[in-house]
């Protein structure tokens, strides 16, 4: 009797310790606001103490060192994440414009699954169709919310109680740091002292807002900190994939509405419910991969037509590699004057592509004047940076190279990212790069006739 009854306990803890094993995860996501990954603690920034949380997940989870957004804009950034296809097969190539209508999106692929998805915060995604999150209070959606906003996570803990049976995925969407730079404590640096990435040209005006705008990323790494520690309280910590990405690049002139690195490059730190130690993958990895994620982990089949891959195999280890390139695109629509740029990098170069070289290249936030465009806004803080360096590069040398980097583009630009990270050297005509320009151009072709991107074939038909 004895024996029967070991074997029916041993059966039984059998029974439990699979269903914990294939029992599908929660997934939350936490998206910051024009962030450069290049101004958090584990993506190398010399500036301290701006990301406390976000860095001891890094501790905890995998690090992925080459995640890219494939357009450094808020809507495509979102429409991509949200899709698992790329720009210009999910519709939205430029921003505020709107994704196909009968696309489906990753509330529609995990409903199938059987779970509910919401969403609390900023949104900038359009039609309802394409995304029927069930939307949750206490987070604004203003991304140009002046000062700190409140925040309410009421109904974010709601939403994760509701049913313990049933698995859910959230997406907190914060506008920390989206200008204006605001909010937060500023005095936790001086000005004078922090490090300035190399792409902005050194002002008084640009290190006072660059101040702001580190204050604003601690914003946006308080909520990491508190979302883990709902988490833990709410006991489904253990059962739950915690994904937190920066979204684009920072607002800033040279960083988004470029391909620049500063501008597509994304932080994306992942802790997966199955006891993962800290790892650092240099895989190339986009956006557009998330969705597949998420579906493979929740057990279902991911859709052929997607453009993204399952980065599962990057997270238990059975892969090191994922792509071979990352492609990037920028279509200058509503922003500014008509400008269309296309690069790629194999994760060691980038080669970008810029098809108007002689239009000057604005974006009517920051150089809108240059063209005749009067903004709405007198105090915008990225026009007043670029302002400051327009009245330095009268008279330093510096000043004047990255303000001309920023408003004249060669059609041709190649860097070599791991001595040149923030991309100041184009070495385009240099002879000895000469292959690796064409190897970079030629894929980058290829990968346009695939997605029906014909911008390229038709200025090169024009001019």
């Amino acid at each position: 009797m004895k024996k029967h009854l070991c074997s029916i306990i041993l059966l039984l803890l059998m029974g439990s310790h699979l269903w914990a094993q294939t029992k599908q995860p929660n997934f939350l996501i936490i998206l910051g606001d024009d962030i450069s990954a290049k101004n958090i603690g584990c993506y190398g920034t010399k500036n301290l103490n701006t990301t406390p949380n976000i860095d001891k997940l890094a501790n905890e989870g995998m690090v992925f060192k080459n995640m890219f957004v494939s357009e450094a804009i808020c809507a495509p950034t979102r429409a991509e994440l949200y899709t698992g296809l790329t720009p210009n097969n999910n519709g939205c190539n430029f921003n505020h414009a709107a994704t196909k209508k009968g696309t489906l999106s990753i509330v529609q692929h995990l409903n199938t699954l059987g779970y509910r998805v919401g969403l609390t915060g900023k949104t900038h995604f359009r039609p309802a169709s394409v995304y029927p999150f069930e939307f949750i209070d206490g987070f604004t959606k203003n991304a140009n919310y002046n000062g700190t906003p409140p925040e309410n996570w009421d109904g974010v803990t709601e939403f994760i109680n509701r049913d313990k049976n049933q698995p859910f995925c959230l997406i907190i969407c914060s506008v920390h740091a989206h200008a204006p730079w605001n909010a937060g404590d500023s005095s936790l640096w001086d000005p004078n002292t922090i490090t300035l990435p190399k792409n902005l040209a050194d002002t008084q005006q640009t290190r006072e807002y660059f101040t702001e705008y580190l204050a604003e990323i601690k914003l946006f790494d308080e909520q990491v900190g508190r979302a883990r520690k709902l988490l833990k309280k709410s006991n489904i910590e253990n059962n739950t994939a915690l994904i937190v990405l920066d979204e684009n690049g920072a607002g800033m002139p040279g960083s988004k509405w470029t391909t620049y690195d500063m501008g597509v490059r994304s932080a994306c730190i992942i802790k997966w419910p199955k006891g993962q130690r800290k790892t650092v993958t240099k895989a190339i990895t986009q956006y557009c991969d998330i969705v597949p994620t998420l579906i493979d982990a929740a057990g279902g089949n991911v859709p052929s037509n997607l453009d993204g891959k399952s980065l599962l195999p990057i997270i238990t280890g059975t892969k090191t590699t994922h792509r071979e390139y990352a492609y990037f695109l920028y279509n200058n629509l509503k922003e500014g004057p008509e400008y269309k740029i296309r690069a790629i990098t194999d994760g060691t170069y980038k080669f970008i592509w810029n098809t108007s070289p002689n239009n000057l290249y604005a974006i009517r936030v920051i150089n809108g004047f240059d063209y005749g465009y009067v903004d709405k806004m007198e105090d915008r803080h990225v026009r007043k940076m670029y302002l400051s360096w327009l009245a330095k590069a009268g008279y330093d040398k510096n000043a004047s190279k990255i303000v001309n980097r920023y408003r004249n583009r060669p059609e041709f630009e190649l860097y070599d990212l791991n001595n040149d990270p923030e991309e100041m050297n184009n070495l385009a005509d240099k002879p000895e790069f000469t292959s690796k320009l064409n190897q970079l151009k030629n894929a980058l072709l290829e990968h346009m006739n695939t997605q029906n991107d014909s911008f390229l074939q038709k200025d090169k038909t024009d001019s």
